[in-house]
């Protein structure tokens, strides 16, 4: 490595989550932790010992400086890499796409071994009309981004920064600096919907090649589990619940008799699944409660939202399998019916017996 390592993200509000939590888009749970937390770990596993947020309002993640961020992105970064210390290298990422850590690493090894000014992490796509288009020449060098349609490169907001390669003015000029891509074949999941955050849970628990089940959970000795599983600290699994990995259930978590949770469910902290409910490929929320004998799939379920005793979420499949949408604090009444792609919103109350959507 040339010198320290800053790691720098780029953390706008937000509001594609909007109808499912009333925090900021970085403080959304997934997998116990923030969205910023698991950017800023993917940072601090390749040796960035500072790392600096660039955030709207009042975010909060141990061990991370807070700047302001600006609605310029490539002002944002270049402010950023003027501040880093001289000899550093200045690892800029962001919570709008999220890529596994081996994408940070391929990134600064392909940095680093090429002597690049910057690096830029691109992967192939079809149409690249949906981001940031990176323009490379046959020698692979950056000529430039912009916007695009039709096959290229999309950036995935990850690059690797010297503090030389800035202009007196504060400013990237692909064309004098020594600019390359790194090309991603792997995973990633743009973070622009709440469905997203089922991609990005099944992508993460799909990497687990190990169980790790926490010795301060209470796990009943009848509860049965098959599979991979995250079981966090105070979890409490009871008798005869089934767990079919890959699961995830968080810190204080409880999961009530007789429950199945399956194919890539993540119980969030605090949240409680009554008595004999299913929930899968699903996202249960901080503090929210699933009522006994309710159904949830392919959905997500806010934080501090219930749902009562008997609740049913259909699912469809389109372009991808969807159920529904349940808001921050909203209520849904018992043995109501949630019609595929619906969406309740945060704080919102359904009557029992409703057929919704």
């Amino acid at each position: 490595m040339r010198g320290n390592l800053v790691g720098v993200v780029f953390a706008p509000n937000g509001s594609e989550l909007r109808s499912l939590s009333n925090e900021p888009k970085p403080m959304v749970n997934v997998m116990g932790k923030p969205l910023l937390a698991h950017v800023v770990d993917n940072l601090r596993s390749i040796g960035a010992l500072r790392v600096i947020a660039a955030v709207e309002g009042n975010v909060n993640v141990n061990g991370v400086e807070v700047s302001k961020l600006t609605k310029d992105y490539w002002g944002t970064l270049t402010s950023m890499v003027k501040e880093a210390p001289r000899g550093s290298t200045v690892v800029f990422s962001s919570t709008e796409y999220y890529v596994p850590r081996e994408a940070y690493e391929a990134l600064l090894n392909t940095h680093l071994s090429m002597g690049y000014d910057a690096t830029i992490l691109v992967t192939a796509v079809e149409d690249t009309s949906s981001g940031v288009r990176v323009n490379v020449n046959g020698e692979g060098k950056v000529m430039g981004l912009g916007s695009g349609v039709g096959p290229g490169y999309l950036f995935l907001e990850l690059m690797a920064v010297e503090p030389n390669a800035l202009e007196a003015g504060g400013e990237l000029n692909w064309g004098s600096i020594k600019a390359g891509v790194h090309l991603w074949d792997g995973w990633f999941t743009r973070i622009n919907s709440p469905w997203s955050l089922l991609d990005l849970t099944r992508n993460l628990l799909s990497g687990l090649s190990e169980s790790a089940i926490s010795t301060r959970a209470k796990v009943s000795p009848k509860a049965s589990i098959e599979g991979l599983v995250v079981i966090d600290d105070e979890a409490t699994l009871d008798h005869n619940c089934t767990l079919r990995g890959p699961v995830y259930v968080g810190r204080g978590a409880y999961v009530g008799t007789g429950v199945l949770l399956r194919n890539y469910a993540s119980i969030e902290e605090g949240a409680v699944i009554g008595a004999n409910a299913e929930v899968t490929e699903s996202i249960v929320g901080p503090r929210a409660t699933i009522g006994r004998g309710s159904f949830i799939g392919a959905s997500l379920i806010g934080p501090k939202a219930v749902v009562e005793p008997g609740v049913v979420t259909l699912t469809t499949t389109v372009d991808r399998k969807i159920g529904a949408v349940i808001g921050e604090g909203a209520r849904v009444g018992a043995n109501s019916v949630i019609k595929p792609g619906s969406v309740v919103k945060p704080g919102e109350l359904i009557n029992p017996l409703t057929h919704y959507g």
